[in-house]
């Protein structure tokens, strides 16, 4: 016992020590942050930040897989992660997760000892299987929030174009009545309102053609590609945006009444089953129950006792 509690000590400190070996050294290379002040703290990295390192010495810790670097960016941008260290928080968040997970299913098996030794391999493997969880389920739960704020971009983007092709039919540039719709929808839809507020200022770095496919880059679905596509378009041939916008918003609206159409077609289907289970059973009752009674007791007569003959 006393020799697993010495093991399990050392590794403990060991990993401790190199986890503060690789800060210094990382602190020690960092570039002078002085010369990143004028910069603003929203460009300063974030192993510059206080705990910066800290953070980015958890999120190497357990290897990533080459083909997910693309779809965890991806879901970065969906749920509205725009932060330069989102990435590495995410990934010393997961890290962390399943680091304690195994550091405790560690101790809690030294704790119990080595005299009931099926137990302690029943609790490593409950650790490790504790430790694959917490490492899988942060992505989960970020696949969920991207899903969700999309849907709810989705759902907000044909009243948000309604108001920019009046801001545009008044005489506002586009990029002005982006900005102004921004900022009257900002309680109403704050994640479009965020949308809009990188869209104008994208506008304003580069072309509106690439602002708007940056923007269906970042919010992958089909209504802001066709968005995307449709002001491309429209800078090509040099057309006027305001028809083409409200021609774009009316589509959509009808998208979604064929979408609302589809699924109460839907529901119905899927409500007839629960009803009938629910109905058929009291109905059969109703209907087959006095006449199942009726026979149970002609059937209690037949077997009943026979009168012997005279």
């Amino acid at each position: 016992m006393l020799d697993i509690v010495t093991v399990a000590t050392f590794a403990l400190v060991a990993c401790l020590a190199w986890l503060f070996a690789r800060m210094v050294f990382g602190f020690q290379q960092r570039p002078v942050p002085s010369r990143l002040a004028a910069a603003g703290p929203a460009e300063i990295p974030s192993r510059d930040r206080p705990g910066g390192q800290l953070v980015e010495t958890l999120a190497g810790q357990l290897p990533q897989a080459p083909f997910d670097h693309g779809e965890l960016a991806r879901d970065l941008r969906r749920a509205g992660c725009y932060r330069p260290g989102a990435r590495s928080e995410f990934l010393a968040m997961r890290n962390a997760l399943a680091i304690l997970a195994v550091v405790l299913t560690g101790i809690l098996a030294v704790a119990i000892g080595p005299a009931r030794q099926e137990l302690v391999v029943r609790t490593v493997v409950g650790g490790l299987v504790v430790a694959l969880v917490l490492w899988a389920l942060p992505r989960v739960v970020l696949a969920l929030r991207g899903r969700r704020r999309v849907e709810r971009i989705r759902n907000a983007l044909p009243n948000a174009m309604d108001m920019v092709s009046m801001c545009v039919a008044g005489g506002l540039p586009l990029h002005d009545a982006l900005a102004h719709v921004g900022r009257e929808i900002a309680d109403a839809h704050p994640d479009l309102a965020v949308e809009l507020a990188i869209l104008r200022q994208q506008t304003e770095l580069s072309t509106l053609s690439h602002a708007f496919q940056q923007f269906a880059e970042r919010i992958d679905i089909e209504e802001t590609a066709a968005l995307a596509s449709l002001v491309a378009q429209n800078q090509r041939l040099g057309i006027g945006a305001v028809d083409a916008i409200r021609e774009y918003t009316d589509g959509l609206r009808l998208k979604r009444r064929h979408l609302a159409d589809e699924l109460a077609g839907k529901a119905q289907w899927r409500m007839l089953f629960p009803v009938v289970l629910c109905l058929v059973p009291s109905v059969l009752i109703l209907l087959w129950g006095p006449g199942m009674l009726e026979m149970w007791k002609f059937f209690q007569s037949l077997a009943g006792p026979m009168t012997p003959a005279p």
